[in-house]
């Protein structure tokens, strides 16, 4: 479970501070989809980098599963990316000219995954997510919402309790949007 109380975050523009989030309040509960909403400029990728342990907050406190991330370190932080939470990034961070079995297999190289259980795991993601033929085709020859289920199988490989995607549709024309929108609900 995550818990957001009183989450603030400012950033330094010039001599100004500008608040790019104030007293944030958010509870997510086990199997529950929340989508953030809002307009440009409003928080929305500051508080997914927050939630996904990418970035830092200013005050308040945010807790996974009922700890305190505050005063954990990079090394611990680093490990709790790894075992709970996978974080899909919204321009999908594939390596172009590799395999789509190479892409949602490189988090489990990264992660330390045993040897013998990488091509498995990463096989039985790509089924999940409806790409299995695929998977020896290079990333720069799928489509963008092809090339966003890559990036959310590799993430599920890892077997995260949460994953976070930041604007998983926002790049991809209405048949992709789609396709990406149906294996979320699907795989929720």
């Amino acid at each position: 479970m995550i818990e957001l109380r009183q989450l603030n975050k400012y950033y330094k523009v010039g001599k100004q501070r500008f608040h790019a989030l104030k007293d944030v309040d958010l509870t997510i509960g086990d199997g529950e989809m929340v989508a953030v909403v809002g307009k440009s400029g409003a928080g929305k990728s500051t508080l997914m980098n927050i939630i996904g342990l990418v970035d830092t907050w200013d005050s308040g406190e945010y807790l996974l599963d009922g700890v305190s991330i505050r005063k954990q370190s990079d090394r611990r932080l680093a490990r709790l990316r790894n075992e709970k939470i996978g974080f899909v990034l919204q321009d999908f961070a594939l390596i172009e000219d590799q395999s789509v079995l190479f892409n949602v297999s490189l988090p489990l190289i990264l992660g330390r995954e045993k040897y013998g259980n990488i091509k498995p795991k990463a096989l039985r993601v790509l089924e999940e997510v409806g790409l299995a033929d695929q998977r020896n085709k290079k990333a720069n020859q799928l489509s963008g919402g092809q090339k966003q289920r890559v990036a959310i199988a590799g993430v599920l490989a890892m077997q995260p309790q949460c994953v976070v995607l930041d604007e998983p549709t926002a790049m991809l024309d209405p048949q992709g949007r789609r396709e990406v929108l149906d294996t979320i609900e699907r795989l929720n």
